[in-house]
């Protein structure tokens, strides 16, 4: 029990450093994002334009949505009842309903969770935990280092995997660990996939129905 609650600290502990890292704009910002657009620690949305404030700042601490929220650039932490929109860069841990998407560079530290979906359009780095009730779905290249999960599927073509993908449908370039699902898809696998149909595009087995092992 002794060394259960140690290592319970020990998680909370690592998980507050990397909060605070996301929450110092200096370390996380690009060097252009202060000039570019006004700065506020904190934003509270009910759905855009009625929020406060406007969509133009950045936020680099933390934002709420009663519904859902808009901003430029997020640094921190966001939650949302029913989801958040980010037009730029997002850093942090973000937690919603239904919805997080963000259309430009996202640094994931620790956590993303969405009820339905988790949708990012260009480069995303995910350094932890991804989890949708729904889809995760990234398009650009990008990595996962950590535990992507969903209960449809997760669509990453051009993500490489270092850890593990969980879903019904599950995709990615290079996966360096575990692919768990009906049907799974590497482009190269140097792990083990389990499914229905695996598919691994430049392996030995292309295809392999129940268990498919790259290396």
């Amino acid at each position: 029990m002794k060394n259960k609650n140690v290592s319970v600290r020990r998680f909370f502990f690592q998980t507050t450093i990397i909060l605070l890292a996301a929450l110092s704009s200096q370390a996380w910002m690009p060097e252009d994002a202060g000039a570019a657009a006004s700065v506020t620690p904190v934003s509270v949305a009910i759905v855009p334009p009625i929020q406060f404030p406007s969509d133009e700042f950045t936020v680099t601490g933390a934002r709420l949505s009663f519904l859902w929220g808009r901003h430029r650039d997020l640094y921190g932490l966001d939650f949302g009842a029913i989801g958040n929109i980010t037009t730029q860069s997002f850093v942090g841990v973000a937690v919603s309903g239904v919805f997080n998407y963000t259309q430009g560079m996202t640094r994931i530290l620790a956590l993303q969770a969405a009820g339905v979906a988790n949708i990012s359009s260009q480069k995303t780095q995910v350094y932890g935990l991804q989890v949708a009730g729904g889809m995760n779905w990234i398009t650009a290249e990008s990595t996962v280092v950590g535990l992507q999960a969903a209960l449809i599927g997760n669509h990453s073509p051009s993500t490489n995997i270092y850890g593990a993908q969980i879903g019904l449908y599950n995709r990615a370039k290079e996966v360096y660990g575990l692919q768990i699902g009906l049907v799974n898809f590497a482009k190269s696998l140097h792990g083990i996939q389990i499914g229905l149909a695996n598919i691994n595009e430049t392996g030995i087995f292309g295809i392999s129905p129940i268990i498919n092992i790259g290396f």
